[in-house]
């Protein structure tokens, strides 16, 4: 009996000693941290993906591939919510053909912005989905909405893809 008593308390000692470690003393009079107040864009980047004819998977599909796009003419308006910008298409080269490079259009880049510390945004009125290949060719509108809950619509239009 004795034997059998020891083990279980052996076997419960380190899941307390856990408990009593994990618990904190510290519950009252802990400074209260602002939130982040900022629901802001403060940059944009746009990529193309293309399937590479010449690589392929295991499974014998062909590699998707993406080529940034330069962001040039680029203007973020803070006060009114606004970024407009014009992209660059690159030169052919490599898995980047001729061919790909002529299929570049606005209808099918995918975005990536960068906001405030914290904030986080959401796609409306249709917009496409952050990082997945959507339609540039019309103003898009994303709600960003900062840590503190306070939010702000943005409209993000590229007025042109020059080659």
């Amino acid at each position: 009996m004795k034997n059998r008593f020891m083990k279980r308390t052996a076997s419960l000692l380190p899941l307390w000693l856990a408990a009593c470690l994990l618990t904190s003393c510290l519950t009252a009079g802990l400074e209260e941290l602002p939130a982040f107040e900022e629901a802001e864009i403060t940059d944009v980047n746009f990529e193309y993906r293309y399937k590479d004819p010449g690589s392929v998977w295991i499974d014998g599909e062909q590699t998707v591939k993406w080529i940034n796009l330069p962001v040039q003419n680029r203007v973020i308006d803070s006060g009114a919510g606004t970024v407009t910008c014009t992209l660059q298409v690159p030169a052919a080269d490599g898995a980047f053909t001729e061919a790909i490079r002529g299929q570049v259009a606005l209808n099918s880049l995918a975005g990536k912005f960068y906001l405030s510390a914290a904030a986080r945004i959401e796609p409306l009125e249709g917009a496409p989905t952050l990082g997945a290949p959507g339609d540039f060719s019309a103003p898009r509108k994303y709600k960003v909405t900062a840590a503190n809950g306070t939010s702000k619509t943005w409209t993000v239009h590229v007025t042109a893809l020059n080659r």
